[in-house]
């Protein structure tokens, strides 16, 4: 018996996820279609080049030439130009150029290495980000989700109430006032209703632009589900603030973009010291008649070049560099001390859920009590109407309000990571099966 339970529970959760997509889904076709995610990668690929295009400028470059002319000759006699043959001279060669000394160079190197480490944080930050955005919409539907179900449950309790009003006033047991009263409820949620419903399809609209298809249904987090509540592993603040300084990448992309400044520096700097170039030239040239002849010239040149006096603009270009090197270490301790703020916050942000969820999970059940005693003393007489109806309210909304309490636990600890810089997609993929059917719940 136990095992044909474990199958029915396996083919309801196969049937469910052909007509809904589950967390884990809805992420795998961001990640192939989301044009946020797509432009950090090609920037990335662009940025990549920095490196090869600064080392070709250190490595030996290798040129050709050729020119040839043609020349006609002809005699002139009286009335008349008597030609006498046209001929071609050609010129062609190799020059092979080595710089030697070129202090700039290593300085622009330098640069491109921190150029190139800044784009992959970059990137990793919008992989990361990704998962945010994913998760964040998604319970963003489930709750709408849970505000449409809201509507709907008072829509089928106030009409409820509204048909035993008038049960009830038909026989003389209730004034007419409280069949208004519970008809004024009924209509109010019937417009609530269509209000949740297009707030669900704005919500799915919204979820369409990340993943660049239309999703017709998510998978449903019930909330008769237990949902394990665990505080962050370490459970101290300040270990995931360290943390933070080390891997979040927000810091570590702005760290790059510093040093990629402070090379810019050095790149200017050198612009004081001279510059060594080797260059060898092979050349053949190929003269026309009357003295045709053949040629073969090779030479090597050894290049140097001081800079003397450049108005001042080399200075001027160095205090420039040191100034935005300055700025750029001013936005670090800026980025350093939100991603501090931000992880601190994520942090207790966790704990606040906890404690919500579980303080809703109870408000639910006092909620549940309540309208059973409001229930009782309305068949005795001793309630009105109205009584009954707002504690209706109370559960629905307790109800709604746990389950969100829920979604932003799951979104608090995905955001502690994040700001941490250790998020992974293996992360989303624990909550997407904390939400999704599991065997272990039969």
């Amino acid at each position: 018996m136990g095992s044909f339970r474990v199958y029915l529970t396996l083919l309801l959760c196969w049937s469910h996820s052909l007509q809904a997509d589950s967390l884990t889904q809805v992420y795998r076709l961001a990640v192939q279609s989301d044009p946020v995610l797509q432009q950090a990668f090609f920037a990335l690929q662009a940025n990549k080049e920095a490196f090869p295009q600064a080392l070709a400028q250190m490595v030996p470059s290798l040129s050709g030439n050729y020119q040839t002319v043609g020349t006609e000759t002809s005699q002139a006699t009286p009335n008349i130009f008597v030609a006498q043959g046209g001929y071609n001279s050609q010129n062609y060669g190799l020059t092979l150029t080595q710089p030697i000394y070129h202090p700039e160079h290593w300085a622009q190197l330098e640069r491109s290495r921190h150029t190139v480490k800044s784009a992959q944080a970059t990137y990793l930050n919008a992989a990361q980000t990704l998962v945010i955005r994913v998760s964040t919409q998604y319970f963003n539907i489930l709750g709408a989700i849970d505000d449409l179900d809201y509507a709907k449950g008072q829509v089928k309790s106030f009409g409820r109430e509204y048909e035993q009003a008038k049960q009830r006033f038909d026989v003389g047991l209730i004034a007419i006032t409280d069949v208004e009263t519970a008809k004024s409820r009924y209509d109010n949620a019937l417009a609530t209703e269509i209000s949740a419903k297009n707030t669900v399809a704005n919500e799915y609209e919204k979820l369409r632009q990340i993943v660049g298809q239309p999703i017709q249904a998510v998978t449903l987090f019930p909330i008769q589900k237990k949902l394990p509540l665990l505080p962050p592993s370490p459970n101290q603040q300040e270990t995931w603030v360290n943390t933070a300084h080390l891997y979040n990448l927000d810091v570590i992309a702005v760290k790059e973009q510093a040093l990629q400044t402070k090379s810019e520096i050095g790149v200017q700097v050198a612009g004081h010291f001279p510059k060594i170039d080797v260059q060898g030239n092979v050349q053949r040239n190929k003269s026309g008649p009357p003295f045709a002849d053949l040629t073969y010239s090779r030479s090597v040149t050894l290049n140097i070049s001081m800079p003397i006096f450049a108005g001042g603009g080399i200075v001027s270009r160095t205090k420039e560099a040191s100034a935005r090197y300055n700025e750029v270490l001013e936005r670090v301790e800026q980025t350093q001390r939100q991603a501090d703020a931000d992880t601190r916050e994520a942090f207790r942000g966790v704990l606040t859920a906890i404690s919500r969820v579980e303080a809703l999970a109870q408000a639910v059940i006092s909620s549940e009590s309540s309208l059973k005693a409001t229930q009782a003393a309305y068949e005795a007489g001793t309630r009105t109407i109205v009584d009954v109806l707002n504690a209706e309210v109370l559960l629905l909304n307790a109800k709604r309000e746990h389950a969100k309490a829920r979604y932003e636990y799951l979104l608090q600890g995905l955001t502690l990571k994040q700001k941490a810089g250790t998020l992974t997609s293996d992360d989303l993929y624990a909550v997407s099966n904390l939400i999704e059917c599991d065997t272990a719940q039969t």
